[in-house]
C-alpha cells in the first residue's frame, strides 16, 4: 500500500538576501523565528538558513517565495515606506496613454475590448483573410500547428474571435489595440475594430471611424482603396490605415453568417499625427 510522502524537502536561505529584499537588517535569529511563525522548521548553519518546507507548501519554489513570508509574519504595516534614489520619477509613457485614451473612447461607440495572442498562423493571416502570403516572423519550435508565426496585423485575430463566438448572438462590436511583429523583427501597435451584424454596411463603419478622428481632432483625407480581404468598391483609407466592409469570401472562411465590417489602423501613424494636429477630447 502506497502512502503520500509527507516528508519536508530543504531550501537553503540566504539571510543577505533576504534583507536586501526586505530592505531590512534582520538578524539570522530574527530570520529564523519569522520563519517559525510560518509553520517552516528551521537550522541555522553557516553562512546560510535551512528552511525545511512542509509538505503541503507547493507554492515555494525560490529563495524570494520564502522571502514573502518573512515579510507577512513581520507584517506588511511595520515596514517604514522609503522614496528609491534615483535622479528621476516616473511618469506612464506618451504613447501608452495615448493608447490607454482610445480604449477610454471606444466604449462610447459601443465597442468591447479583447485581447488575443500575438503569435497566429499564416493559414489565418492570408489564406483565410483572401491574401497573398507575406514574409512573417515565424518560430523555430512552434507549441502547435494555431501558433506558428507572430502576428503582422490585428484584423485576422479579430475575425478568429468573431468564429469563436457565433453563437453568442448579435451584434457583436469589438475592437483590440496590440502590439504586431514585422518580418523584421520590429514591433508596431496596430488599432482594429470589427461590427458584425445582419445590417452593417460601409456607412456603419465610416461613422464609427469618422467619430474616433473627430474625438482625436483629425481630419485625415478618405480615399477609395483596394484590399483584397474587403468588398471591392467598398473599401477606403486614410494615411493611418483602412476600413470598409468584408468579403463575403473571407466571411465563409471563417463560417460567419452576417456580415462584417472593419478598420485597422497604425497606432504610431495615428500619434505622431495627433501630436502634430491636436489633442484627445476627454
Amino acid at each position: 500500500m502506497k502512502t503520500p510522502n509527507l516528508e519536508p524537502r530543504t531550501m537553503n536561505l540566504d539571510p543577505d538576501y533576504a534583507n536586501k529584499i526586505l530592505g531590512m537588517n534582520f538578524s539570522r535569529n530574527d530570520v529564523k523565528n519569522l520563519l517559525e511563525r510560518m509553520r517552516y522548521g528551521v537550522r541555522l548553519k553557516k553562512g546560510e538558513i535551512q528552511v525545511l518546507i512542509p509538505a503541503y507548501r507547493t507554492d515555494i519554489l525560490h529563495q524570494i517565495d520564502l522571502v514573502e513570508d518573512i515579510a507577512i509574519a513581520y507584517g506588511y504595516g511595520n515596514f517604514i515606506p522609503e522614496l528609491p534614489k534615483i535622479a528621476t520619477t516616473g511618469k506612464k509613457d506618451s504613447f501608452e496613454k495615448f493608447s490607454g485614451n482610445i480604449r477610454e473612447l471606444m466604449p462610447g461607440f459601443g465597442f468591447n475590448e479583447i485581447m488575443t495572442l500575438i503569435m497566429t498562423n499564416k493559414n489565418d493571416l492570408f489564406i483565410r483573410m483572401n491574401m497573398p502570403e507575406e514574409s512573417v516572423a515565424e518560430t523555430e519550435n512552434p507549441v502547435s500547428e494555431e501558433h506558428t508565426v507572430a502576428r503582422n496585423w490585428l484584423l485576422p485575430s479579430l475575425m478568429a474571435f468573431l468564429e469563436k463566438n457565433r453563437g453568442r448572438g448579435y451584434p457583436q462590436k469589438i475592437f483590440e489595440i496590440g502590439d504586431c511583429i514585422l518580418s523584421d523583427g520590429n514591433n508596431i501597435r496596430k488599432f482594429s475594430g470589427v461590427i458584425a451584424h445582419s445590417k452593417t454596411n460601409f456607412s456603419e463603419i465610416k461613422a464609427v471611424v469618422a467619430g474616433i478622428f473627430e474625438d482625436l481632432k483629425l481630419n485625415p483625407g478618405i480615399e477609395k482603396y483596394d484590399h483584397k480581404s474587403f468588398i471591392n468598391g467598398r473599401c477606403a483609407a486614410t494615411e493611418c490605415g483602412f476600413f470598409g466592409e468584408l468579403n463575403p469570401q473571407v466571411l465563409e472562411n471563417f463560417g460567419i453568417e452576417v456580415p462584417v465590417t472593419a478598420f485597422e489602423f497604425d497606432m504610431g501613424l495615428i500619434y505622431k499625427n495627433h501630436g502634430i494636429k491636436g489633442k484627445i477630447s476627454t
